[in-house]
């Protein structure tokens, strides 16, 4: 296993398939069940705070980006989804590409005038790609069966200086690969506005743990618009390798859909 796809997932991957087969059926209920019926989702944000750990034997360094920082700190980013459901089968791939620095200082004052002042100085830079291939199956009224392959690009560095003297950084760049499953239960209230709930975890892979939660609720703007909203938490974890990451994000969503 490989650590630093874990970092990957510090801000990645945006909405989740559930929502996103919620607004199907929310906006083709005239449609005929034999019929393949497509979303494109873009443009999506998701404004996360990130907290976690990374290091190795010799250390760990904390990762905290608030939310209140996440703008400040997003040098670039793209997000979008696509799907196609027919009948009860659901298909989707979904990506997000996103570049993320943040530069944090703190100083420490020695109750004894004898020792000098401590300072120390923690320089994120994160290149982060997550790409999603799953498929799934209603089996019962609102209950879908999620599964499929999340492949995960990652390139960090976390430079560390105390008292303006480097240490060694932090760095890797690795691609890897987790099975994922989950399930997805969705209610609707009426014609324009549903509420969907989603979760999944991997079963294997090359990290520990790969695990995300959506809460979404969806309402219809038009026959083909929709706008969904709503809170995501995920998190990796990998402490099986030298450089150990445990990483958790969590924040709002909102997003526009086109089904046609």
């Amino acid at each position: 296993m490989k650590p630093s796809a874990i970092t990957t997932f510090i801000l990645t991957s945006l909405i989740s398939s559930a929502s996103i087969a919620d607004s199907y059926d929310a906006n083709n209920k005239t449609t005929s069940d034999d019929e393949w019926q497509f979303l494109l989702v873009f443009p999506m944000i998701w404004m996360p705070s990130i907290s976690g750990t990374a290091g190795d034997t010799d250390g760990r360094t904390n990762i905290d980006i608030p939310f209140s920082n996440i703008v400040s700190n997003l040098n670039f980013g793209i997000m979008g989804d696509f799907y196609a459901q027919k009948n009860r089968w659901l298909f989707g791939f979904r990506t997000n590409y996103l570049h993320i620095k943040s530069d944090t200082s703190a100083t420490y004052t020695p109750k004894l005038p004898i020792f000098p002042e401590i300072s120390a100085n923690v320089d994120v830079d994160a290149t982060m790609s997550l790409n999603d291939f799953f498929g799934g199956y209603e089996v019962t009224n609102g209950l879908v069966l999620l599964t499929g392959v999340r492949h995960t690009y990652s390139s960090f560095n976390v430079g560390i200086n105390i008292n303006s003297s480097p240490i060694t950084p932090i760095e890797s760049t690795e691609h890897q690969f987790d099975w994922l499953v989950g399930l997805k239960y969705a209610h609707y209230f009426n014609q324009d506005w549903g509420l969907s709930l989603t979760v999944d975890t991997n079963i294997a892979g090359d990290n520990d743990v790969n695990r995300g939660l959506n809460l979404a609720g969806i309402y219809r703007l038009s026959e083909l618009n929709n706008i969904w909203f709503g809170y995501r938490y995920l998190n990796l974890k990998n402490e099986s390798v030298p450089t150990t990451v445990d990483v958790t994000q969590q924040g709002p969503m909102v997003g526009w859909a086109f089904s046609f």
